[in-house]
């Protein structure tokens, strides 16, 4: 008998609570048979968080091995737009960035010579973003801004170079670039003091959606304690709000169920094709895949919730300062700025805080 959708994630919960070491032979049939239904009527958004879920799941059990079916080919979509969705459609995305940028723009003008350290720099399309921002500023007062991408992947920081250099053709103003191909966790305060020049008057981190890959909690520990020795202006950081760092698979599994329920629920409302809606929420499905999927000695996607990262930041001596600032918007696609909060922003949906953006000092 088809399980009826309405009852699969209630059925899935209760098998997470006993995964992994206690399930039956006819458990793991009652996952195979939710997953394989669940393939049938993707075009369901109830049936595709379903299948993800499932599929994770059953990646777990397999350790690992488990592979995307081939139905899903026709969910396929340039890489190119993916990321134009992901940046200009998703609001979390978008909202958080341009927070961000909002924050860091009002503060470096005031510098002729500011520093700017991005953790996790990816392809430089976040700095590339300020670096026009700057440029449009009619009291700007930079004269040289030096820019530090540490980014553990290569392929990224190729394009980092290209994007930063082609952002830096119409600035009026000096830019160097300096980058390292490197894990933050795994760098000194050393290293990262001989990268700075030999003079600056200002020094601005910024670590979005980066450090909650760092595995564990004492090389985050250890990671927020450097950068609080650099003596930085400002440690501005922008992470998702659910604990998937969580050890036990059953709460984890609730976080994760709720948290990606909600951002599924968003790309729903995005005025998108359907099948862009379907590439949107199967390249979060790899998020699902590490969080469920993947066992605890490689899971990287290991977000705190907003209450976690707090207290990381109080324990390593930094402050936390509520930076006013004007957006030129506040709301996109459901989704807003939530200016209220006394110690950061975040981004808000249908009033949970999704993701939360901190300026400490």
């Amino acid at each position: 008998m088809k399980t009826a959708l309405a009852s699969t994630q209630v059925i899935l919960k209760d098998l997470a609570s006993r995964m992994p070491d206690s399930l039956t032979e006819v458990d793991k049939a009652l996952l195979n048979d939710i997953y394989h239904e669940s393939l049938e009527d993707l075009d369901e958004p109830e049936a595709m968080f379903t299948y993800t879920l499932a599929k994770a799941m059953r990646k777990h059990l397999t350790d690992g091995q488990l592979q995307e079916h081939i139905y899903l080919q026709r969910f396929e979509i340039p890489q190119i737009r993916l990321f134009e969705l992901l940046i200009q459609q998703f609001p979390l995305a978008n909202l958080s960035q341009h927070c961000t940028n909002t924050l860091l723009i009002d503060v470096l003008i005031n510098h002729p010579n500011p520093v700017l350290m991005d953790i996790g720099i990816g392809t430089g399309f976040q700095v590339s973003n300020i670096i026009e921002g700057l440029s449009k500023k009619a009291d700007n007062q930079i004269k040289c801004l030096t820019i530090i991408g540490i980014e553990p992947f290569a392929d990224a920081l190729r394009m980092t170079e290209e994007n930063i250099k082609r952002a830096s053709q119409n600035a009026p103003f000096e830019i160097r670039l300096i980058i390292k191909e490197a894990f933050i966790e795994q760098m000194t305060q050393e290293e990262l003091s001989r990268m700075l020049p030999a003079e600056y008057d200002g020094l601005y981190i910024n670590a979005s959606f980066a450090l909650h890959h760092i595995r564990l909690i004492s090389q985050r520990k250890a990671v927020f304690e450097v950068l609080k020795n650099l003596n930085a202006n400002a440690f501005v950081l922008s992470e998702p709000n659910s604990d998937h760092f969580e050890p036990s698979y059953e709460k984890r599994f609730q976080n994760c169920k709720y948290h990606y329920g909600l951002l599924f629920q968003i790309i729903d409302t995005l005025p998108i094709t359907a099948t862009e809606k379907a590439a949107l929420k199967l390249f979060f499905s790899r998020e699902i895949d590490d969080v469920l999927g993947n066992t605890e000695e490689v899971r990287v996607e290991k977000h705190f919730a907003t209450e976690q990262w707090v207290e990381l930041l109080k324990e390593t001596g930094f402050t936390l300062q509520k930076r006013q600032a004007s957006f030129e918007y506040l709301e996109l696609n459901g989704a807003y700025i939530k200016t209220g909060l006394p110690d950061r922003y975040a981004t808000d949906f249908k009033g949970e805080e999704i993701t939360s953006l901190f300026w400490a000092i």
